[in-house]
């Protein structure tokens, strides 16, 4: 901890629309520590899965990366050409998707896909890979693993789905896991068992993790930093301890001030008032102000910057400006 692993500065990532260009992720500075947990969390189409798949060059047409870095161990990913890309991803930097059941191969056993890994990145043999393959399943816990390698996915529970994405995901000790929505998917008592099986085993390699959700609950329990966004903007970073104690931006309010608490039964939820705008119809100045009860007379006209705050925060709003 305390050394940048990653680091993305300037990141933007358009979508060609009929009406013209839509900005899905606008301008994203962030980093992550070596050994860390960074979590980004937002509403749904804030652009947090959209921000994951730019960062590893995984965005396809209409979508496109316009401006920005993204610096892993002084390597710019998206500067590479893709063989280079290719090289990075799956050894270096991994990714989990939200639905395993899109991300995996329905035609390949799971021990090929599992083991494809090492046999694309480390040139090891088919029976070297299956091997090792066949250990990993068994580390998370797959039960009865060397008959699972034989199956296919929809021969498998939403659990061992991602299990055996944590398994592809960390075969080759990767320096970073991006985690998109892990435990989506799953019931509360098999997100628990997914969640903790993922920070073991990062640990244990020594992986980095940005893990992007909706829940504030997993951000709590499990991160070291957090991001917020909102239509495509980061508007507070801090660290996680500082976040719950008090965020400092009136959408990080809202989010907290929306969960329910321990000793509430019967209290009424404030929602944020009104929804997320249309990324083809953003509001003038901050994206937040129409919805946002502290807002005044700058808000509407003028984009806010990301203000430093004391403690290593940030936060994108004109309440700190002075």
């Amino acid at each position: 901890m305390g050394h940048a692993l990653l680091e993305v500065t300037g990141l933007t990532t358009v979508f060609d629309g009929p009406g013209g260009p839509v900005t899905a992720v606008d301008g994203v500075n962030l980093s992550v520590d070596r050994g860390g947990v960074l979590a980004v969390v937002g509403e749904s189409g804030c652009g947090k899965t959209v921000l994951s798949l730019s960062m590893l060059g995984l965005v396809a047409p209409p979508g496109r990366v316009t401006a920005g870095r993204v610096v892993l161990s002084g390597t710019d990913i998206l500067a590479l050409p893709e063989s280079g890309r290719r090289a990075i991803r799956g050894r270096r930097a991994t990714m989990i998707f939200q639905e395993p059941m899109t991300a995996l191969n329905p035609v390949l056993t799971i021990g090929e896909q599992v083991a494809e890994p090492l046999r694309v990145h480390a040139g090891a043999s088919r029976r070297e890979a299956l091997d090792a393959a066949e250990a990993m399943l068994a580390r998370v816990g797959l039960p009865e693993p060397r008959r699972r390698m034989l199956g296919y996915p929809h021969e498998l529970s939403g659990g061992q789905r991602q299990r055996v994405m944590i398994a592809m995901a960390l075969m080759l000790s990767p320096e970073l896991l991006i985690a998109d929505e892990p435990t989506t998917a799953l019931d509360v008592t098999v997100q628990g068992q997914i969640l903790e099986l993922m920070l073991d085993l990062a640990r244990e390699a020594g992986t980095a993790i940005l893990l992007v959700t909706h829940n504030l609950g997993v951000v709590a329990q499990t991160a070291d930093a957090v991001v917020v966004m909102y239509s495509g903007r980061v508007v507070e970073n801090a660290p996680v301890a500082a976040f719950f104690a008090g965020p400092a931006h009136p959408y990080s309010q809202g989010l907290l001030a929306s969960l329910p608490q321990v000793g509430d039964l019967g209290r009424r939820l404030t929602p944020i008032p009104g929804t997320v705008p249309s990324l083809s119809a953003l509001p003038t100045g901050c994206h937040f102000h129409p919805r946002c009860p502290r807002a005044f007379e700058p808000c509407s006209r003028q984009t806010p910057p990301l203000f430093d705050l004391p403690g290593g925060r940030q936060a994108r709003c004109w309440l700190h400006a002075s």
